[in-house]
């Protein structure tokens, strides 16, 4: 298993360091000497390395696989059923992943209006006139030539739906829009070359020639059905002319469904300006500079430095003749043009090598990281909850030999220390009960604010809301106090139940009653009921949602008196005050004629206080005409421009508060009255909350102690076979720890 080591280790360093376009540095593939001028060598050592690294991955999982079947694992109950399960799918998943890498190729698809080459370009690249080519809409359906192991006498072509392979020679008027057989725009042909006819094939490339763009409306279907997966698309344009919106369009598609797209443009039929050399340079830059414009600021899938190695101007015409014949006739200057193609095919192998490693390998990387990482982690897991209960099975080893030791001692202390760790008990819950839920009922508001129903301040729906609003804190602060306190408080609870049950164990003697003590579980379907009620503590709870404008009498006597209802009662809360005051004043007449003080000053002193909240009560009652007074005093004083432009400043205010004044600011405000009230009556019943929940653990520890008491009568001679047994289980675990202490650091 050593020689396998550093490919699963490999795999983690592939997962951990994403696929990117500088290179390979996390597979550690080195080109060899005699591949090192095709980059085309990068995918198929790369794919070769993530094969290899798969089939060490495979084994490895196969050994974990038979750890996790062992019995001496199964009965450690260190790890679960569904951690095996997921472990052992991790077989099937490795095996698609070899088989998903060994099927992948790099794609290129070819597009371009009718007749603008790109059949010619894909044959001048193969080498050999395989595709058909003509004048006018030549190319019927998408075409896909791929490499085979085939000799050149059996390559064929399968046509979609279709089983049996057909002659190459048949290629051409079954794929040409000359024919009379038509296939459907969008179908795919696959064409099967041999491998040794050309070194794109060799090295897994797949070259796609497709219709006329201008042909087909369904462009949407051509990209879904060909497109997706593709690594490199050349856009073949004819040199005569220049970009359309068609093939814009088109482009702005593919732009839609993947990101950043590599795009090429070959600007074919460039042979055309042999013959009118003076328009050459003048020609390419327009074209140059038109096509920048398309792939940088429109299509925004590459810079403008990087756009000069994506526009080639060829001729793929010459390029074809010249690898298909000794010497062929071309017009001056093809020399340029064929080393322009000779560039676009070094460019084109660099980039969709790159692509195609970033696009066809990364995910599989990832997957294989998540699966490393899953294993590595139930490994980890499982060596740890070995540990774990290791230590925990021999402390309880030494607990049982002391506690033979002391079983006599522990018997008269027995009962007080379990009275003394229940009332414990009890002050920790009610103490986290009482800072629990007042943390809660500060935060009421927010749970308010949360609440979510249709408010209308029509009285009787208003009733709903509120008995809805009653229901929906009363849940809502039942499931947060739950949430917080009940995980805690059980543990609380079970921690001190085994104590008590480890106790009984330490004072039983009958063997009888042994096995009633180790068979005893806890009550699983305890829980607390907090009894919270909101719905009677807020029965009297009574809202305010009426209008009040900020800078009205009313408001502005609210904000002098402190009397939050003052505008029903201004003026009974004057009347009581005057009596109130009147009461206090013949009270204190009394005291200064018992402590014969001059009355006169106390009584000059009451009369002018009550003279003051007479008047102030009056201008209250009569406050329209205190406003006209006013007025009129200020219209004397300051003139009534002033006077109109602060009445209709005052208006302004008004009318805009009028109008802010909607269902939401009157929700806002009866939430905002409803938290409050809510908040001082919660606040009331926090003591006997937390007494309750205190009641009720003491009930439920007072009731096991009492059924696990009967059973303190054990003898020592158990105490032995435990130890035994513990003895036993520790051994087994060792066992674990070091198997998993192996496995875990192949990772």
């Amino acid at each position: 298993m050593s020689d396998r080591m550093p490919s699963v280790k490999l795999l983690r360093n592939v997962s951990m360091s994403p696929l990117n376009s500088t290179g390979l540095h996390s597979l550690n593939i080195q080109n060899e000497s005699d591949d090192a001028s095709s980059p085309l060598k990068l995918f198929k050592q790369a794919k070769h390395s993530m094969n290899q690294v798969y089939h060490d991955f495979d084994s490895v999982i196969s050994e974990i696989n038979a750890f996790f079947e062992s019995a001496e694992l199964k009965s450690s109950d260190v790890i679960s059923y569904p951690e095996i399960q997921k472990i052992q799918s991790f077989k099937d998943k490795c095996e698609g992943l070899i088989k998903m890498i060994s099927r992948d190729r790099m794609k290129c698809v070819f597009f371009g209006r009718t007749s603008n080459g790109k059949s010619s370009t894909i044959n001048a690249m193969l080498h050999q006139k395989i595709l058909p080519i003509g004048i006018g809409h030549t190319t019927n359906c998408f075409l896909q030539v791929e490499g085979s192991d085939l000799s050149e006498h059996d390559a064929c072509f399968y046509i979609p739906g279709c089983d049996q392979p057909e002659k190459i020679k048949n290629l051409l008027n079954l794929g040409s829009a000359l024919s009379k057989e038509k296939l459907d725009s969008s179908c795919l042909v696959r064409v099967l070359w041999p491998k040794e006819k050309c070194r794109l094939l060799k090295e897994d490339v797949v070259l796609v020639d497709s219709p006329g763009i201008d042909v087909s409306i369904d462009l949407d279907a051509w990209i879904d059905q060909n497109c997706l997966d593709a690594d490199v698309f050349v856009l073949v344009v004819n040199a005569e002319s220049t970009l359309t919106k068609t093939e814009k369009d088109f482009f702005h598609k593919v732009s839609e469904k993947l990101t950043q797209p590599n795009i090429f443009i070959l600007n074919n039929r460039w042979d055309a300006t042999a013959y009118e050399p003076e328009t050459a340079e003048i020609v390419r830059d327009q074209h140059i500079e038109r096509d920048k414009e398309f792939l940088c600021n429109e299509l925004k899938v590459c810079d403008k430095n990087q756009a000069n190695s994506r526009i080639y101007f060829v001729s793929a015409r010459e390029v074809l003749l010249t690898r298909t014949q000794s010497n062929p006739q071309l017009p001056p200057g093809y020399q340029n043009r064929l080393l322009q193609f000779e560039w676009f095919e070094e460019e084109f192998e660099k980039c969709i090598s790159m692509s195609a490693v970033k696009t066809k390998f990364d995910q599989p990387a990832q997957r294989g990281k998540q699966m490393a990482s899953t294993l590595s982690t139930t490994l980890e897991n499982c060596h740890q909850r070995a540990i774990q209960k290791k230590t925990l099975f021999e402390n309880n080893l030494k607990n049982l030999i002391k506690k033979i030791q002391q079983t006599e001692q522990k018997l008269q202390d027995f009962t007080q220390d379990m009275k003394d760790k229940i009332h414990d008990v009890m002050e920790d819950v009610e103490k986290n009960v009482t800072l629990t839920l007042n943390d809660e009922i500060r935060k009421i508001g927010i749970l308010i604010d949360e609440f979510e129903r249709p408010f209308h301040p029509d009285e009787s729906q208003l009733n709903w809301y509120k008995k809805e609003m009653h229901e929906y804190i009363d849940q809502k602060l039942g499931m947060n106090l739950a949430k917080r306190l009940d995980e805690p408080l059980i543990q609380s609870l079970k921690s001190t139940q085994e104590d008590i049950k480890k106790r009984v164990l330490e004072l039983v003697e009958s063997e009888e009653n042994r096995k009633l003590v180790s068979t005893t579980i806890f009550r699983d379907d305890f829980f607390i009921n907090y009894r919270l009620n909101c719905s009677n503590l807020c029965a009297d709870f009574r809202e305010d949602i009426s209008f009040h404008f900020s800078l009205g009498f009313t408001s502005l006597m609210r904000r002098f008196t402190g009397n939050k209802t003052f505008n029903s009662t201004h003026s009974l809360f004057f009347k009581e005050t005057s009596n109130k005051f009147m009461q206090q004043n013949a009270t204190s007449q009394v005291r200064y004629d018992s402590s014969n003080l001059d009355p006169f000053q106390a009584t000059s002193q009451a009369t002018n206080f009550l003279v003051m909240l007479q008047s102030v009560n009056l201008i209250a009652s009569k406050s329209n005409v205190v406003l006209l007074a006013v007025g009129g005093i200020v219209w004397r004083g300051l003139g009534w421009q002033i006077l109109a432009l602060t009445g209709s400043l005052y208006g302004l205010c008004y009318l805009y508060e009028r109008l802010m004044w909607t269902k939401k600011s009157q929700e806002k405000i009866f939430k905002k009255q409803y938290a409050d009230y809510a908040t001082s009556k919660l606040r009331l019943i926090v003591d006997l909350t937390s007494q309750n929940a205190a009641s009720q653990v003491k009930q439920e520890l007072a009731m096991y102690f009492s059924q696990m008491s009967r059973y303190i009568d054990i003898t020592k001679d158990e105490y032995f076979q435990e130890v035994k047994k513990y003895e036993v289980d520790i051994d087994a675990l060792n066992k674990l720890i070091n198997k998993s202490k192996i496995l875990k650091y192949r990772f």
